[in-house]
């Protein structure tokens, strides 16, 4: 995701998840109501099953969603699934990034956090990591230091203004988001991207822009 432009990040957002069904009988609803997505936006969603082959040739059961901007419009592949909330894993760099930024924990993209010595199965992480490095790299143990560097407190008020899904940041400060109970759909993640492209989330316009920049 090396300097991607973060217009397309905003616009497709690919996720895989496994044992899920794909019945979307009920997805309009279940998006509403656990998504906060207006029934006009649904709307103008349009479910592209033509997707299927490719998560199948890949025996994977997953959700396909993108955002067009400028059409005001949704393509989902399996909306049932779009709408339902998961652990968000590595995506959870971006609002990390956010509130790192926004609490001073990190000041800038080029600081740089020293490497702790523990040798881990990527090789890229074997090593000291700016913040723009660790988002490339998407180096767990850069963004576990500076979770526990912003602290429970700080973490929670922020996952909790930013809406980010359940909101639960319990399982440990350093965990939460890899095995603890914190959960989002893609359908969030989307309208969390969003937020973050139109610059509405409650952090700094110089937060937001570092966080484009390494994106």
């Amino acid at each position: 995701m090396k300097k991607i432009n973060l217009k397309i990040l905003f616009v497709i957002y690919f996720l895989f998840f496994a044992n899920a069904s794909a019945a979307c009988s009920k997805a309009k609803v279940s998006a509403v109501t656990e998504n906060k997505i207006s029934l006009e936006e649904l709307e103008k969603s349009v479910d592209k099953d033509d997707f299927k082959k490719v998560f199948d040739e890949y025996k994977v059961e997953g959700c396909f969603v993108l955002y067009d901007k400028k059409e005001n419009k949704f393509i989902r592949y399996n909306a049932k699934r779009c709408a339902k909330r998961f652990t968000p894993a590595s995506t959870f760099k971006i609002p990390n990034s956010l509130i790192a930024l926004e609490t001073g924990v990190i000041k800038d993209e080029n600081e740089i956090l020293k490497w702790d010595g523990v040798k881990r199965d990527r090789a890229e992480w074997n090593k000291d990591q700016t913040l723009d490095s660790a988002f490339e790299f998407s180096a767990v143990w850069f963004y576990q230091e500076i979770a526990r560097r912003v602290g429970e407190e700080r973490m929670k008020k922020y996952v909790n203004d930013f809406a980010y899904g359940n909101r639960d940041v319990s399982g440990g400060i350093d965990q939460f988001w890899l095995r603890g109970n914190l959960r989002i759909s893609p359908d969030e993640q989307i309208t969390f991207l969003r937020e973050v492209y139109e610059n509405k989330l409650p952090v700094s316009a110089r937060s937001i822009e570092i966080l484009k920049k390494i994106m």
